[in-house]
């Protein structure tokens, strides 16, 4: 084996380990239940794709200073001395990676630079976490010797701090969640307290025939109603039209006769026709009076947007999860099965995962939304692209994640037959990609000069991919003609939309 086969064998395995580090990230964030679970798996991952066993997690606190939340392999003395440190500011947005190779060359002040290498760093790396753009904190790597970090490093970097902003996020839903719920176990336990004091619920009385028989400074400021406009009126005047129709007001008031208790779980309306998610409950009053029902209820819409939103990142994740884990397993089982012998299948999986993992990459730095046809085929293309033996041509068009992931894999095939049987097996071979879109997108991927080429005997895993799997994820048949000048290939697919002007 050549040098430059050793380390292309190497460049794999690194990109096979980086992407298995990926994902257990992904699968220790999906099961984290605390954060120092959270924590640990960042730090593993940190570990396993940067080669970083020292790093740290610092937040912002309520005051706004970043504090050290977790650390791996640092001295006490190190995060007292060096804790509030941070190059970005509460709410800082589009805050981008600094890496430092050296800080003994950096423009640092003296006494800061002698902390860090008393600590025996030599090399930093600061990478931004955040929520919808906004910095929350930081995760920092660190070296023992000098290290320029690569840009591959950097994208492993931005993507790790991706999963865990993320899965902080989805922690704080939760406990906003778990904080919400709470404070609606304890109304009841403070009404007395609520009736005499609070604001921000609303506390009506009805009267046996549901008309409103009183009305807080909260039912007030909740729903803009001086208690002067309302009182005599039918409480069911800020219930939606659907609901009076149904007449779910007076069923609210059943059920609270009945059992005690009426949970209230809806939208309601305010006087200027705005609408809010009302949470709250009705309780029948013993004492005797024209006070029968007591209402006490306020505006969750954020509680409730919170809980939604939570819901789809947890569903998210678990889709993502699920689904790359599923290919990584059939590209091995399908591999096996076209492999002669344990050398071809390393080198083939290894392969196949390090075009997977070039074209998670390129999805992940487009947030899992479409990217450009052209990225793929560039990708996954390059070096031949480079060297002039294949060609790109079609307009700018953006495709979604599914079909991206499955014409990078069939892009690899088809490159690696023409290397092995087709127009690049020699030195005078080309290779002419090319795309039409109008209602349907049309890919056509050309062959000549060439051997002569002829229809296989057998399937091989290649042939598989185009045939079967390409097909299917892209909902319409591909079309292989294996012709004496070359061998051609014709794919069809939905696209979603040409990019903005000067998207590229």
């Amino acid at each position: 084996m050549s040098q430059r086969d050793t380390v292309a064998d190497k460049s794999w395995i690194r990109k096979a380990d980086e992407l298995e580090a990926l994902f257990q990230l992904t699968d220790g964030l999906y099961r984290a239940e605390t954060s120092t679970d959270v924590f640990d798996a960042t730090f593993d991952a940190i570990e396993r794709a940067l080669g970083c066993s020292r790093a740290s997690i610092l937040l912002f606190d309520h005051q706004g200073v970043m504090r050290f939340v977790a650390s791996r392999g640092l001295s006490e003395g190190y995060r007292r001395a060096v804790d509030g440190h941070s190059p970005w500011k509460p709410g800082d947005r589009d805050a981008v990676p600094i890496f430092v190779s050296d800080i003994e060359l950096a423009d640092e002040p003296q006494a800061l630079k002698d902390i860090i290498t008393d600590e025996g760093i030599r090399a930093l790396a600061f990478i931004p976490l955040t929520i919808d753009g906004i910095v929350i904190g930081k995760f920092m790597a660190y070296r023992e010797i000098a290290h320029v970090f690569t840009a591959d490093e950097a994208v492993l970097c931005l993507t790790i701090a991706r999963q865990l902003g993320f899965s902080i996020e989805r922690q704080r839903s939760e406990e906003a969640r778990q904080r919400a719920e709470e404070g609606l176990r304890r109304t009841n336990e403070r009404l007395r307290a609520i009736l005499d004091s609070a604001s921000e619920y609303a506390i009506i009385t009805l009267d046996a025939a549901g008309c409103i028989a009183s009305w807080n400074s909260g039912a007030e400021r909740l729903l803009g109603y001086r208690d002067s406009e309302v009182l005599g009126l039918s409480g069911g005047i800020f219930f939606s039209p659907e609901d009076r129709v149904s007449n779910v007001p007076q069923q609210e008031m059943l059920i609270a006769g009945e059992r005690g208790r009426a949970a209230n779980e809806r939208w309601h309306y305010r006087k200027d026709g705005s609408r809010f998610w009302g949470s709250g409950v009705m309780l029948p009053v013993e004492e005797s009076g024209p006070d029968r029902y007591l209402k006490i209820f306020r505006d969750r819409t954020e509680e409730r947007k919170a809980e939604k939103r939570q819901k789809l990142l947890v569903g998210e994740l678990n889709h993502r999860v699920k689904n790359t884990l599923a290919t990584v397993s059939s590209l091995a089982e399908q591999t096996l099965k076209s492999s002669d012998s344990p050398e071809a299948f390393a080198q083939a999986l290894n392969t196949r995962l390090l075009v997977l993992a070039k074209a998670h990459d390129l999805l992940t730095r487009e947030a899992w939304q479409s990217v450009n046809l052209s990225d793929i085929a560039q990708t996954v293309l390059a070096a031949w692209v480079e060297d002039g033996r294949v060609s790109l041509r079609g307009a700018p068009i953006r495709i979604n994640p599914k079909q991206a992931l499955a014409l990078s894999m069939a892009f690899n095939e088809l490159l690696t037959n023409a290397i092995r049987h087709g127009s690049l097996s020699n030195g005078n071979g080309r290779v002419a990609l090319s795309w039409q879109c109008q209602d349907v997108c049309s890919i056509l991927w050309e062959e000549r000069g060439g051997p002569p080429t002829a229809v296989p005997d057998r399937q091989g895993f290649g042939l598989r991919v185009l045939n079967r799997g390409l097909a299917h994820e892209l909902g319409y048949p591909v079309e292989l003609r294996f012709e004496p000048e070359g061998l051609t290939c014709t794919m069809s697919l939905d696209f979603t939309s040409k990019p903005p002007f000067g998207a590229h």
